[in-house]
């Protein structure tokens, strides 16, 4: 009797693995923050600091610089989703108090990259890669 051999495709099976894994994870968490974000950004780019309203007034006169004053522009967006986030998520804010101011504003501005690395990733769809 001749043994049958089972053909194993590594490759396959870790990707069709890693696509159920990544659907669950979108289902239950990605798509939630992206709702979240995407209220976030609104509310921000309804709400734009004075700075921001100025730059984006200053557009239609400045259209050689109106690449850079969209992107200063976008910054303050993301600026202010990340306050907003730290304001409705205590845990946020907990990770970055420090009895030394220097460092408390250290950690902070790395959170702060990090959380925008993020959001980016998110509103981008690159969180899978």
């Amino acid at each position: 009797m001749e043994k049958e051999l089972i053909a194993l495709d590594l490759e396959r099976d870790l990707n069709e693995i890693a696509t159920l894994i990544w659907g669950y994870m979108d289902k239950t968490y990605i798509s939630d923050l992206k709702k979240k974000l995407n209220g976030y950004r609104q509310e921000c780019q309804n709400n734009l600091c004075r700075e921001g309203q100025l730059m984006r007034a200053l557009i239609p006169f400045m259209q050689e610089e109106k690449s850079i004053l969209e992107f200063v522009i976008e910054l303050i967006v993301y600026n202010d989703m990340i306050e907003r986030t730290f304001n409705d998520y205590e845990e946020l804010t907990n990770l970055y108090r420090d009895e030394n101011k220097e460092r408390e504003t250290l950690k902070k501005l790395t959170y702060k990259l990090i959380l925008f690395k993020l959001i980016t990733a998110i509103e981008k769809g690159d969180i899978s890669k």
